[in-house]
């Protein structure tokens, strides 16, 4: 995949992210000037792929559990402080996934804390947040 292509797909997923929480329930008269938001997106390569693990993110000073679990979808998104912690693997299906978290106070300045490599297998991928 070319670069200017992976931009585009990056640049789309943003926009479905945004997209997605608007259409979740988050309410336009809620106080979420202290919410980023948060976006885990697997990017993918071939027709079938079933991804299932787990993401820990921070609200309001509290750590969240999230099972994550998707067949043939792109992503997962949240609101809060920070994803602390990301554990994903594929569990069955043709496909590659390349996995990409993402946190900014909106899905224009969204920015990437995370790039996996391209994954093939059932390897796991993890990504734990450095200490600031």
């Amino acid at each position: 995949m070319n670069k200017n292509n992976f931009n585009l797909q990056i640049i789309l997923l943003s926009l479905f992210l945004f997209l997605s929480i608007q259409e979740s329930g988050v309410s336009k008269t809620e106080d979420l000037s202290g919410d980023k938001l948060l976006g885990i997106i697997a990017i993918v390569n071939g027709s079938q792929i079933e991804l299932e693990g787990y993401c820990i993110y921070v609200k309001d000073g509290k750590e969240i559990k999230v099972r994550l679990a998707k067949n043939n979808a792109w992503g997962w998104n949240f609101r809060g402080d920070y994803i602390k912690e990301v554990k994903i693997r594929k569990v069955s299906g043709d496909a590659s996934f390349r996995l990409f978290i993402m946190e900014g106070d909106n899905s224009a300045n969204g920015k990437t804390v995370f790039e996996s490599e391209l994954i093939r297998s059932g390897k796991e991928v993890v990504y734990k947040r450095k200490n600031k």
